[in-house]
C-alpha cells in the first residue's frame, strides 16, 4: 500500500485528504519510486481548486515532480537504471504519494553533489525556463544587447530563468513581490539591485522606463510572465519590434481563501488585459502562451529538450521551506501567498 493525498472533487483546500491507497505491482517500463520529496507548484494549487483546464476528471491525485530511490524496475529490459539509484521525475499529475510506479521515460539520475531535496526542486522549474525563453522565446538568437524581463525572479521558476539569461548573455531585468527578496537575488544568484524592479500596481509603468534607460536599452526582446494583469499591457507595451511576451501562469487568479470566489473571479475575467491581433501586426510583436503538461505526451520532444538544457551549468536549486507531507495543505496555503524565495516542499518520513 502507498499513502497519497487524493483530491476527490476539485475546488476546495479542505477537500484534500491523506488516504491509504493501493500499490500494483510495476508493469513493463516502469520503475517503483519510494518518494522522498515533492515539489510545490503554481499548478498544484490551481488543480486542487478546480481552476486548471488540466486537472483530471474526478478524483486525483496532484503533484508533477518528485524525487526518490527506486525500489524494483519491471522486467529484463535495458533502462538505464537499476534498483537503489537516486532519482528526479515528471508525473502528469500523482506526486504526492509516498510511492510511485514510474515511466522510466520521464524519470533522471540525481546530479552526485545534489541533495534529494534538490534533486524534486528541480524538473518543472528548470523545464519551464528553459522551454519558455528557449524553444517559445528564442533566447539564443539575442545575443548580448538581448533584454528580457522575468516576473518573480526570486521564485523557484524565477531562478532559474535568470540563469538561462546569462548562459545565453543577455540582460535580466526581474520583478519581485517585496524589498525584502532584492538582497536575496543578489547573494543567491549574483543579480545586482539595479536590474530588480519591486512591483507596486502604480508605479510599474515609470519602473520600467527607468531600468531601460538605464541600461540604456529601447525595449524587451522576451518578457517571461506568470501574473497578467494588471502588469500584461505595460510590458507587452515596452516589447521591442519582433518582441515576445510568454504567458504561463496567472498567478493573479489565485484565490485568497481555500476555495474559489466566483464572483470575484468573474470580474477578473471580464477585467483580463486583451491584445488586439491587428496591433501585433503592425506592431510586429507577438503573445505565446504554454502549458508544460502538453509536453508530457511529447516523449522525444522533452528528452531533446531536456538534455538541450542540461548544457547550462545549473546551481543547485533554492529550497525556500520542507513541510511534513502529512502537512500539504498547510504547504500550498504557505506557497498560494507568494512570499516564498525558491522551492516548496513535502518531505516524506
Amino acid at each position: 500500500m502507498a499513502h497519497a493525498w487524493i483530491q476527490k472533487s476539485a475546488g476546495n483546500l479542505e477537500k484534500l485528504k491523506l488516504r491509504e491507497i493501493p500499490l500494483p505491482d510495476p508493469e513493463a517500463g516502469q520503475a517503483r519510486v519510494r518518494v522522498e520529496y515533492c515539489g510545490l507548484n503554481l499548478a498544484d494549487v490551481f488543480a486542487v481548486l478546480g481552476m486548471y483546464s488540466a486537472t483530471p476528471k474526478g478524483s486525483f491525485i496532484p503533484g508533477l515532480e518528485y524525487s526518490g530511490t527506486i525500489e524494483s524496475i519491471a522486467g529484463g529490459g535495458r533502462t538505464g537504471f537499476k534498483k537503489g539509484d537516486r532519482v528526479m521525475g515528471l508525473t502528469r499529475f500523482g506526486g504526492y504519494s509516498s510511492h510511485i510506479n514510474a515511466d522510466v521515460r520521464y524519470l533522471r539520475k540525481v546530479p552526485t553533489k545534489w541533495s534529494q531535496a534538490q534533486a524534486a526542486s528541480f524538473p518543472v522549474q528548470a523545464l519551464t525556463a528553459y522551454y519558455g525563453l528557449e524553444d517559445q522565446g528564442a533566447i539564443s538568437r539575442l545575443g548580448k544587447d538581448g533584454t528580457v524581463f522575468i516576473h518573480s525572479g526570486a521564485g523557484g521558476v524565477g531562478l532559474h530563468a535568470i540563469q538561462v539569461c546569462h548562459h545565453f548573455g543577455v540582460l535580466p531585468i526581474v520583478s519581485v513581490g517585496s524589498d525584502s527578496k532584492l538582497d536575496f537575488l543578489a547573494k543567491e544568484i549574483g543579480l545586482p539591485r539595479d536590474q530588480v524592479i519591486v512591483r507596486t500596481k502604480s508605479g510599474f509603468a515609470l519602473e520600467l522606463d527607468h531600468k531601460l534607460k538605464r541600461f540604456n536599452r529601447t525595449g524587451f526582446d522576451i518578457v517571461f510572465d506568470a501574473i497578467g494583469a494588471p502588469y500584461f499591457k505595460p510590458l507587452f507595451k515596452k516589447l521591442n519590434p519582433a518582441g515576445r511576451l510568454v504567458y504561463y501562469g496567472s498567478a493573479n487568479f489565485m484565490p485568497q481563501g481555500n476555495k474559489r470566489n466566483y464572483a470575484r473571479l468573474a470580474l477578473q475575467y471580464i477585467k483580463r488585459d486583451r491584445i488586439d491581433p491587428l496591433d501585433m501586426i503592425s506592431s510586429n510583436r507577438s503573445v505565446m502562451g504554454f502549458n508544460l503538461i502538453w509536453l508530457y505526451s511529447q516523449v522525444d520532444r522533452l528528452k531533446n529538450l531536456y538534455e538541450d538544457m542540461m548544457q547550462i551549468k545549473w546551481k543547485a536549486p533554492h529550497i525556500d521551506r520542507v513541510f511534513p507531507f502529512q502537512e500539504a495543505p498547510k504547504a500550498l496555503e504557505y506557497f498560494k501567498q507568494g512570499s516564498n524565495k525558491g522551492k516548496v516542499l513535502l518531505e516524506l518520513p
